[in-house]
């Protein structure tokens, strides 16, 4: 046998030599590799499954916090609501009550006043004193004008006052030599003013002034603004 034959006999016994044994060592290390991975991913589960109840838990409190935040403000918006209707339903009870009973005060100042008058008509049919039918006339008139100015309803002055278009009205004209132009002569209705309101204006005559002393003045006025060098012309003429 060539040495070449040797060899190739040697190395095929010592393949041969080679026993399930003498390779088990790197069968038992992918072994462990592939346990190792399968324990990791075990526990990759495991804590997985752990977190997934945490965060359910914590959207659960939180959609429970915003449940009750929501509800509050819903209660709260509730009770303004009522409020407001509660408020609005009073004030028109008041509207309603002091249209109603706006007139109370001026009632109570006119009742004595009804007291003063069925007093006089009953004296009318006891006595003929006319004097003190009179009297008790002016009593009652001057409580009337009292009872109008508690209320600020004043009479407008009007005789011997220029005449003015927002408190009097004109029913005439008259000539006068006494009583300026534009002034009032006369009144024949009296007016009342509420505050700074007219309610009534007076009824009035107006001074037109008179005529000849207004012709007699004009002329006076005319030469009085006449230069001095016409009036000389004129005189020397």
């Amino acid at each position: 046998m060539s040495k070449d034959a040797e060899k190739q006999v040697e190395m095929g016994e010592a393949e041969g030599d080679l026993s399930p044994e003498t390779a088990t060592p790197t069968d038992d290390s992918n072994q462990l590799e592939e346990q190792k991975a399968s324990d990791e991913a075990e526990n990759d589960t495991q804590i997985g499954d752990d977190v997934e109840p945490e965060a359910e838990t914590s959207l659960e409190e939180e959609f429970a916090k915003l449940k009750a935040e929501y509800q509050e403000q819903y209660d709260q918006m509730l009770r303004k609501i009522a409020e407001y209707d509660n408020a609005k339903k009073r004030a028109e009870r008041r509207a309603e009550e002091s249209s109603k009973y706006a007139v109370e005060g001026v009632i109570r100042d006119i009742i004595p006043i009804i007291d003063s008058v069925e007093r006089a008509i009953a004296s009318t049919d006891e006595s003929k004193d006319f004097a003190a039918l009179g009297e008790g006339i002016q009593l009652i008139h001057k409580q009337l004008l009292d009872s109008l100015r508690r209320r600020s309803v004043n009479p407008i002055e009007a005789i011997g006052e220029d005449f003015d278009p927002t408190r009097h009205e004109a029913i005439m004209h008259v000539e006068s030599e006494d009583v300026p132009e534009n002034a009032v002569i006369e009144e024949y209705q009296r007016g009342y003013t509420l505050h700074d309101r007219v309610i009534r204006p007076s009824m009035v005559s107006v001074s037109k002034g008179n005529p000849e002393k207004a012709v007699e003045s004009a002329a006076q006025d005319e030469e009085a603004n006449t230069p001095d060098d016409v009036n000389d012309h004129a005189t020397s003429e």
